[in-house]
């Protein structure tokens, strides 16, 4: 019987060290502020891309929207943050640079389908950014302004989709 006490007690303890190391990798504040900006500064400025190169009437009505949400949701962020006393970087990171590069130097036959796929990837990565900062956050004005954007996200998420860009 004591061998099994000690394996329970053994697997308790690892639950808890378990428990610990995963609280400790709660994103802070700072990290996701900057991922939020990042994200707000692709969407704003590959959707203005999609104006200007886009075939598709839907695929430029959905970069207009992403344009004016996204620059709604980074006005937010930035009062958000100031409120917990966190700096909103002004430049987005190297992978939306690269991302951003990629989607200007597309072919314009290609172009819808290329901001279509990365809309798609953004928006997902987005609604996992939000509703993990929303349940796990620390600052409470970046917290509440990931619950409140979140919905939103995953409407864009389903928004794009459920977009046909010609192929």
């Amino acid at each position: 019987m004591k061998p099994i006490r000690l394996l329970a007690a053994s697997a308790l303890f690892g639950s808890i060290a378990t428990f610990a190391w995963a609280q400790s990798q709660v994103m802070s504040g700072q990290d996701f502020a900057a991922a939020a900006a990042s994200s707000d500064m692709f969407e704003i400025q590959s959707s203005q891309l999609a104006l200007e190169k886009a075939q598709n009437d839907s695929v430029k009505e959905f970069a207009q929207m992403m344009i004016d949400d996204h620059t709604k949701a980074s006005e937010e962020l930035k009062a958000a943050a100031e409120k917990d006393g966190v700096t909103v970087p002004t430049e987005m990171d190297e992978k939306h640079k690269a991302q951003l590069e990629q989607l200007n130097s597309a072919p314009t036959e290609s172009f819808d389908a290329a901001y279509v796929t990365a809309q798609q990837a953004a928006h997902e990565e987005g609604v996992t950014l939000m509703t993990s900062f929303a349940e796990s956050g620390q600052e409470a004005a970046l917290k509440a302004h990931a619950a409140k954007t979140a919905p939103i996200i995953q409407t864009h998420l389903e928004h794009v989709q459920k977009l046909q860009a010609p192929q």
